[in-house]
């Protein structure tokens, strides 16, 4: 039943323009609460039809254990509207309302079927928690493995390497370098890492009198620039500070704002480039 509300022909653009001014945040939110309250409902419909009684605890805790289902799933890394999540999630919502049935139904329920539902589910929080890890790694090492510039990184003394994107059609590669003290998502993790991005070398590059680069909001003209090493530059603009680095025929450019990183560590950075395999950006 809920595989048959989720192969409605929803038409999501009218949907989002009839549920103004939520849009789309709107609907996703309605959906979110109604899809359930329907599937379990239609499931108790169904259910008393097929003969089962007491249909409203299956269709209930089926209902209950579906979601959690479906979350699993998701946590997992399995697209529902994938090849894997087409197959699978008929087979989870058939299990859900199976288990269901096998913990509620009159002379089938017993402390024991509780007690195995429970250790199942708190066995698949961490089995599907590392799957999909795992497949976001995977995910993002395939999309490394098709960048269109090389993969350079430098040595990662005192930094980690966070949030690698290879573009599919700017055909750039950025990261970010931070210290392991600074967390991902802190205020002033701009100010305490470096942003590097590899980019194919523009027209116009001719240091020193011209550093032009691709920089993290587009076209960056840092100049004019000196050059600090062989095939390195530096370039600075108000608060933000620039290393150019031209290596394997592409464009390095390593970017700080402010002064708490030491221009000796991007300089070390910009030293120590190599190619790398996309396992080195993912620690796989």
């Amino acid at each position: 039943m809920w595989l048959v509300i989720a192969l409605l022909p929803w038409d999501s653009d009218d949907l989002c323009r009839s549920e103004e001014p939520w849009g789309c945040l709107g609907v996703g939110l309605l959906l979110l609460a109604a899809v359930p309250l329907a599937g379990t409902l239609l499931g108790w419909a169904l259910l008393r039809v097929a003969g089962v009684r007491p249909a409203g605890r299956v269709a209930f805790l089926g209902g209950l254990l579906a979601v959690l289902a479906g979350y699993l799933l998701s946590r997992a890394g399995v697209g529902a509207g994938g090849p894997a999540g087409s197959l699978a999630l008929p087979l989870l919502l058939a299990a859900s309302y199976a288990a269901a049935a096998a913990v509620t139904l009159p002379g089938t329920a017993s402390p024991r079927r509780w007690a195995v539902l429970g250790a199942a589910l708190l066995l698949l929080w961490p089995l599907t928690g590392v799957m999909g890890d795992k497949s976001v790694s995977d995910g993002v090492e395939r999309e490394l493995a098709a960048s269109r510039v090389p993969l350079l990184a430098p040595d990662l003394k005192g930094y980690r390497i966070l949030f690698p994107t290879a573009g599919k059609y700017s055909g750039t590669f950025d990261y970010l370098l931070l210290p392991p003290s600074v967390k991902p998502g802190a205020d002033d993790r701009e100010k305490r890492g470096v942003w590097v991005k590899v980019a194919p070398m523009v027209a116009g590059f001719a240091p020193p009198d011209a550093c032009e680069f691709e920089g993290l909001g587009g076209l960056v003209h840092a100049a004019p620039c000196e050059q600090v090493a062989p095939d390195t530059w530096r370039s600075s603009r108000y608060d933000s500070t620039w290393y150019i680095a031209k290596r394997q025929g592409v464009i390095v450019a390593f970017t700080t704002i402010g002064p708490i990183v030491p221009e000796s560590d991007v300089r070390a950075m910009a030293e120590s480039l190599e190619v790398r395999k996309p396992d080195f950006f993912t620690g796989g």
